[in-house]
């Protein structure tokens, strides 16, 4: 009976352990030292790049981002910088005030969602970020560069 009872606790044990690592597995993102929410869909890794939903890192950079769905086209301006970026889907390029830089990752809009995902580091350093990324803790952190 004991036995049974020290077998059940280290399962326990060993269950939590294992939840506690897979927690760890969270991305998180912080613009100027604030954490940016995502609601509808958590930051992920894919082709070891970060992709984040498109409209809450926009917004946190301060600019406004509409969706042209007829074209699938991210477009997006900064009134305070005076950067404009626009993306469409699937494409490897991405116009920083109407100069093409070409993506490793292109934005997508990933299965069973219709959340549109852009990469993290090519959107805020296009739109003049520093961006760091911390393996240990599975962190973004992005710093705007203020307009003088």
């Amino acid at each position: 009976m004991k036995k049974k009872i020290i077998a059940i606790i280290m399962a326990a044990v060993t269950v939590t352990a294992c939840a506690s690592v897979f927690a760890d597995d969270t991305i998180k993102v912080f613009v100027n030292g604030e954490q940016v929410s995502f609601a509808e869909l958590d930051p992920y890794i894919d082709n070891d790049h970060t992709l984040v939903p498109m409209r809450e890192i926009f917004e946190a950079l301060g600019a406004d981002v509409e969706w042209d769905g007829e074209t699938r086209t991210i477009i997006s301006y900064d009134p305070v910088s005076d950067v404009s970026v626009t993306m469409q889907i699937d494409s490897d390029v991405m116009f920083v005030n109407e100069t093409p830089i070409e993506l490793e990752t292109p934005p997508t809009i990933p299965a069973d969602s219709s959340t549109t995902v852009v990469p993290v580091r090519a959107v805020a350093e296009g739109m003049n970020s520093v961006v760091g990324w911390d393996e240990a803790t599975r962190t973004v952190t992005v710093i705007k560069e203020i307009a003088k």
